[in-house]
């Protein structure tokens, strides 16, 4: 019996089996699935990501309104009202209705203003920072998602050569026990490695669908089991591995987590600013523009002047609000040193893990170049009708493209994670900062 055509068979019908119904969409995943195109999906409408978007927008909003509090503010005032005059009044009339344009800005608030804005325009910039960090870790992810799949694949095609293997051996052993040439023990122990390794199979099979139900939630497309991807091109394994100092300095400096604490924390020092500065006067102009029903010698078409309020005594509010600033700027500090010793290491660890992968892949390849020869000769003996281990050989080179795989796509996350600590690689160009 051919051991391709019985892993063939074993095969065959395995994706159909382990797929299940995919979700309408008016725009379904394309078949085949494309790294590229997963990846282009990483702004999707997932729940991180609406939380990101949403503390943008607030912190927008907050800015604006900010920006608006030494703006002009215009207002119409209107009143309608009915009176017994006076008998002495020169105007007799009942109605004594009244409009009035009322237009007010602040000239000048001793720094409240200021300190406001610059605290809300740097918690924008945290947000964007925050922002574009989740898009680029969803961008790994989904990254990781597919290769699993791939991977998956693979360990399937591995287990069903095997199994193919193990089946032709038994069902070649049953022949001979029926003959009296083999002993029950034998045989039993025949079957109890094929049921082994058929368990073996079917875990890889289960991972099949788990590993692409896990890239369909990735892609926010929960449902949506794509049944073929396309092996995509590693422009990372050419890329030269930098020193580690100046890759380093660049985290650092570059890194969106500490980029955004740092911003955060510049945010919390300008409200503490803000705080101080309640005890400050401010100046505010009015200009009041008004028409009447009714003709009163009180009554003014229009007025204009200047109002100087100075704060006396505010019951302690002004010295709880520094309290709560400065208790906010200490929390952030602490939490941005926490961050930077966690981005040192974590750069360290990817570092090296990628320096280790890199060596391993010298090993993978000549294990998969001796896989491949062994595979040839053990096919030419076959071919001549000798007794050989050409299945063996066949699932021992399928454990080297395994491993090939495994190695590659570990070596490109470790890349995109390296990248995503330090915020682009030194020297990198295409690297430019968000907000």
């Amino acid at each position: 019996m051919n051991i391709r055509m019985v892993s063939r068979c074993f095969g065959a019908v395995t994706l159909f089996s382990m797929m299940g119904v995919s979700v309408a969409d008016t725009e379904p995943l394309p078949e085949p699935l494309t790294l590229e195109h997963a990846l282009s999906l990483a702004e999707g409408e997932q729940p991180d990501l609406e939380q990101a978007r949403a503390e943008l927008a607030y912190s927008e909003a907050e800015e604006r309104l900010a920006q608006s509090r030494t703006g002009v503010n215009v207002a119409l005032a209107g009143r309608l009202r009915w009176i017994q005059p006076s008998e002495v009044a020169f105007d007799q009339s009942n109605e004594d209705h009244r409009a009035s344009l009322f237009v007010r800005k602040n000239l000048y608030d001793f720094g409240r203003s200021a300190a406001h804005e610059a605290a809300a325009e740097r918690n924008s910039k945290a947000s964007r920072l925050k922002f574009a960090d989740i898009v680029r870790q969803r961008r790994i992810a989904i990254m990781e998602a597919y290769f699993d799949v791939l991977l998956a694949d693979l360990e399937f095609a591995r287990d069903n050569e095997e199994m193919a293997v193990v089946y032709v051996n038994l069902d070649r052993l049953q022949d001979r026990h029926e003959l009296g040439q083999v002993s029950d023990i034998d045989l039993l122990e025949m079957e109890a490695e094929y049921q082994a390794v058929r368990q073996q199979r079917a875990a890889s099979q289960a991972r099949q669908r788990s590993t692409r139900s896990r890239l369909a939630i990735a892609l926010g497309r929960p449902g949506e089991l794509p049944s073929e991807l396309t092996r995509p091109d590693l422009p990372q394994l050419e890329a030269e591995l930098p020193e580690y100092e100046p890759l380093l300095k660049k985290a650092m400096a570059g890194n969106p987590a500490i980029r955004a604490l740092r911003a955060e924390a510049e945010a919390a020092e300008s409200r503490v600013g803000e705080a101080r500065a309640g005890r400050r006067p401010y100046l505010d102009g009015e200009l009041e523009a008004s028409t009447y029903a009714r003709e009163a010698g009180s009554y003014d078409d229009w007025r204009a002047g200047v109002v100087l309020t100075v704060p006396l005594y505010s019951g302690g509010a002004v010295d709880a609000r520094i309290g709560k600033a400065k208790a906010e700027l200490y929390r952030i500090r602490a939490a941005l040193a926490e961050v930077e010793d966690s981005v040192r290491q974590t750069l360290l660890d990817t570092f090296l893990n990628l320096q280790t992968l890199r060596i391993d892949a010298e090993r993978v390849m000549a294990l998969q170049d001796y896989r491949d020869v062994y595979l040839d000769r053990s096919r030419a003996v076959y071919e001549l009708e000798v007794k050989t281990d050409l299945g063996d050989a066949m699932v021992r080179l399928s454990e080297a493209q395994l491993a090939a795989a495994k190695n590659r796509f570990s070596r490109v996350l470790a890349w995109e994670r390296l990248k995503a600590l330090a915020g682009g690689l030194p020297d990198d160009s295409a690297s430019a900062d968000e907000g």
